[in-house]
């Protein structure tokens, strides 16, 4: 007679079951954002950094306590900064990323010089075709970009389900309009400290949240 194989058990043919997968599903998803956790962070902080410097910048400008040539430098070469690290951050937290989740991002990542660049246009065009005063535009040019930003903050907290990035961008909107009703140039420091500080809080969330896993 001739050996019969011996019968494998169920378990080892059996597929795993929706809960099963589901674990797997979660597990990988806490990996991909115990990576990106840190690389969020940064980008919240660098930008943070950014927004109060530029804010205290253009207080101290409009007070005559520095120059404005002296403020546009220094200001200039904060943005490249920010930008230059911003963008090294999105590069590193893009790596590995594949599917729906790179294409969202790419795109939304678009969105901003593109959004940003009409927005210059729109504020220019207004200026010249209203008539708009120095003063006026230095009240209502922060409180529209302020607005446009905290918009794009609060559509990326729903699209990918994180709160605080939602929660910033109401946050942000909101010291945009507070920043028109203490006018200038105190709202420079309201829409530098108060978005900047808001960044920094969220920032420094993110890192605490990634040292207690």
């Amino acid at each position: 007679m001739t050996d019969r194989p011996e019968p494998t058990t169920l378990d080892e043919d059996r597929p795993g079951s929706p809960a099963d997968a589901m674990d797997i599903i979660r597990s990988q998803q806490a990996k991909v954002n115990a990576q990106l956790a840190p690389e969020t962070a940064l980008f919240f902080l660098f930008w943070g950094v950014a927004w109060v410097l530029i804010g205290v910048l253009a207080y101290l400008n409009s007070t005559d306590v520095i120059g404005g040539t002296t403020a546009g430098f220094v200001g200039a070469a904060v943005l490249l900064v920010a930008g230059g690290a911003s963008a090294w951050v999105g590069i590193r937290s893009g790596r590995g990323v594949t599917g729906d989740s790179a294409r969202q991002g790419m795109l939304y990542g678009l969105s901003w010089p593109i959004i940003m660049t009409l927005v210059g246009v729109f504020i220019g065009a207004a200026a010249s075709t209203l008539g708009l005063t120095d003063v006026q535009m230095s009240v209502l040019v922060p409180a529209i970009f302020a607005l446009v930003v905290g918009a794009l903050y609060s559509a990326a907290g729903a699209i990918w389900g994180h709160v605080p990035n939602y929660v910033l961008g109401l946050w942000i909107v909101a010291v945009g309009v507070i920043s028109v009703f203490v006018g200038f140039p105190v709202n420079t420091l309201v829409f530098g400290i108060g978005a900047g500080g808001g960044m920094l809080v969220v920032g420094g969330m993110e890192m605490a949240r990634r040292g207690r896993r």
